[in-house]
């Protein structure tokens, strides 16, 4: 009596039937990204529509931003790497929230849907960079990655200056984002510039002239360049 042999094609069936993740047969959700590109603008244009003075939209911005959230939340919702759609939902916020008292706010004046939009937007805008991000730094990047995290390190870059603005003028500003717990103002502004910095390092321009003007180091020795020559202009006079 001869063992039969099996063909190489069975042999593949039945190393994924008791090891599913060995083979190519593993199952996954196909996007049609023409679709949801096309959701996320559906979205995106509920903004503009309510923004153009020829549409006069009835609805309060606070509706229509409560609608835009919700259609975003759906895209997330299904598609929870899909960083675009974060990416979108974060700067949603900031339409409806502003950047100034986001991060930072007076003790005795806190927003509590003003501190929860805060977190959310950082959170957000750290997941799109993840996931728009080379698995190595030196990895070159498509056009549409590229524009992605610009977009999104230039919005951190933004929330974190006004962040610093609000710590400097508030007497008694204080960090309502966990994320920020215990940083100092100078710690904010740092942080600004170095996310402006990756902005304009990814295509960025206004990021790129944003870094230069946050970046605390380049104050700190414009300043000193001032202090020189104002002193050596006044030895020669």
């Amino acid at each position: 009596m001869h063992s039969a042999q099996l063909s190489e094609a069975d042999s593949k069936v039945l190393a994924q039937v008791f090891d599913p993740e060995t083979g190519p047969a593993k199952a996954e959700v196909l996007v049609d990204p023409t679709e949801l590109k096309a959701r996320e603008r559906d979205a995106i244009r509920l903004i503009e529509d309510y923004e153009n003075p020829a549409t006069q939209s009835s609805q309060s911005r606070d509706e229509v931003y409560r609608k835009v959230l919700s259609l975003l939340d759906e895209i997330v919702a299904d598609y929870p790497d899909y960083a675009s759609a974060r990416n979108n939902r974060a700067q949603l916020r900031r339409w409806r929230f502003g950047d100034r008292n986001m991060l930072c706010q007076a003790r005795h004046s806190r927003e509590s849907d003003r501190s929860e939009a805060a977190s959310a937007t950082l959170q957000d805008l750290r997941r799109s960079v993840a996931l728009a991000s080379p698995e190595r730094s030196h990895d070159a990047v498509s056009p549409a990655q590229g524009k992605l995290l610009a977009q999104a390190y230039t919005q951190l870059g933004a929330i974190y200056y006004a962040a610093a603005k609000d710590l400097e003028e508030a007497s008694d500003g204080e960090a309502v984002a966990e994320e920020l717990s215990g940083w100092t103002k100078d710690a904010i502004e740092e942080e600004a510039s170095r996310m402006f910095y990756l902005g304009g390092l990814y295509g960025n321009e206004v990021a790129k002239a944003l870094a230069v003007h946050t970046n605390p180091h380049a104050k700190l020795c414009g300043n000193i360049v001032k202090e020189a020559m104002r002193k050596e202009l006044a030895m020669r006079s």
